[in-house]
């Protein structure tokens, strides 16, 4: 079958494989400043479990603002807009450096400037990546999308294990800041290399140049009448939910608190994870195109939740949690990475080019709503309830996986979407703010995973 990551290369377009080496660059970016050495930094600063769940939440509650950007992507483009977000945030998170030089005033002003700073981040993220989906959407076509998405994630797990295993030297032996902001230094590095090969990427231009502030939200109206599309996020919603409770939050906690593993072991678990992902993600975006998106989702919410409950029976101290550990990790990160692919590539399905904007903004609102909103809650369970809260955490996430495993049956369709459901004359006397379709050049990009 060959290596997942060449074989599958070719089928994709110029413009889709320009976007893959972008991602490399964005993807070590986005592993060392929010990615888990995040978590382990915040915590190296005795921050409180409930903080660190806020902390969690910022990168997809900051999200939310991608449904104010619909005038700036469709005024300067989704090219212009992701440059200019892409670069401001790899500007300002450069705070964190200042973390060693305020120590001696009192942790809280470490805990400060680092959610500070993190905060910036994922706001001037949030600012730019409204015109991620778009972008994609116009790349992409629909007969490459699960090829796509499953490469994307191939580049982006292989990306990551090399990441965290340069994590995990750098953070083996005694904790301290200037480790943790070694990692911060190669991720702002990274981020900053990645605006030459989004520049180089083909498409992103204006879609329109004038409209009445009026009209460019009114889609949005439109758009929540589309039953299928809602129910298809409230679907997929509450699955993201459920893979937050685990790998987003609760696990790597319970790595370090309960199981008292070092950083440099918990970032090669991490980059175990990754790898188990990359030599299977190519498998998964096969079966999504074969037996359809409700099909992987089903399965993969199965077997993620299935994986929660085994986490249970990772008894601190006990000699077999030391090798299980390990084999429910990796499958709970294939898991995990199944439905994402799984779930980006319904979306794309029930997308109206006409109103790209409004239909992948309301996606990023609602999903991130459930990511940012599920690690406040667990901090919240750890922080009161100690292992019984992990344990909490472990059940809550096989609930809502199962939850979603039947939904994704009911509410997940396949079918290709070219227009809105029927509406009233006067409602499609609204002007479409998005680019009516996508330019000769064909060619586009990612999700909003990084």
């Amino acid at each position: 079958m060959g290596i997942p990551l060449i074989a599958d290369l070719g089928r994709l377009n110029a413009g889709s494989r320009r976007f893959l080496f972008f991602i490399v660059f964005n993807v070590v970016s986005w592993q060392c400043i929010v990615g888990p050495a995040l978590i382990l930094f915040a915590r190296s600063l005795d921050m409180k479990p409930s903080f660190v769940g806020f902390l969690i939440s910022f990168m997809p509650l900051s999200m939310l603002l991608v449904g104010f950007t619909v005038p700036l992507v469709n005024h300067y483009g989704p090219k212009r807009v992701m440059l200019t977000g892409w670069l401001l945030r790899n500007v300002l998170v450069g705070a964190v450096f200042f973390i060693p030089f305020v120590r001696g005033w009192g942790l809280q002003y470490p805990q400060y400037i680092l959610m500070g700073s993190v905060l910036a981040f994922c706001v001037l993220r949030a600012m730019g990546a409204g015109g991620w989906l778009p972008w994609l959407h116009e790349l992409v076509p629909d007969t490459q999308r699960g090829t796509y998405f499953s490469m994307e994630a191939a580049v982006t797990q292989l990306t990551s294990v090399g990441t965290a295993l340069i994590q995990a030297v750098l953070l083996t032996g005694p904790a301290n800041d200037w480790r943790f902001l070694m990692v911060y230094g190669i991720g702002i590095a990274a981020g900053l290399i990645s605006l030459v090969w989004m520049a180089l990427i083909p498409g992103g231009q204006s879609t329109r140049k004038t409209e009445a502030p009026h009209v460019r939200f009114a889609d949005y109206r439109l758009v929540f009448r589309d039953r299928a599309f809602m129910a298809f996020v409230i679907t997929a919603s509450l699955g993201y939910s459920s893979l937050t409770w685990l790998l987003g939050s609760a696990l790597l906690l319970y790595m370090r608190d309960a199981l008292t593993l070092p950083p440099g072991v918990i970032m090669s678990i991490t980059a175990a994870g990754s790898l188990g992902i990359f030599l299977t993600i190519a498998s998964w975006g096969r079966y999504a195109d074969y037996a359809g998106s409700a099909n992987a989702m089903f399965w993969s919410m199965i077997g993620h939740a299935v994986c929660a409950l085994a986490c249970i029976a990772l008894i601190p101290g006990a000699q077999a949690t030391n090798y299980a550990l390990w084999g429910v990790f990796v499958v709970a990160s294939v898991f995990n990475a199944a439905f994402n692919v799984a779930a980006n590539r319904a979306m794309l399905g029930y997308v109206c080019s006409h109103r790209r904007v409004v239909y992948t903004n309301l996606w990023s609102i609602g999903t991130s709503l459930a990511i940012g909103l599920t690690p406040i809650a667990a901090g919240y369970l750890i922080d009161h309830f100690h292992r019984s809260g992990f344990y909490a955490c472990f059940i809550l996430t096989a609930l809502c996986g199962v939850v979603c495993a039947f939904m994704s049956r009911v509410y997940v369709r396949e079918a290709a979407r070219n227009s809105l459901p029927e509406f009233s004359a006067a409602e499609e006397l609204v002007p479409a703010i998005e680019s009516p379709a996508p330019v000769a050049a064909e060619g586009q990009t990612t999700r909003l995973a990084s």
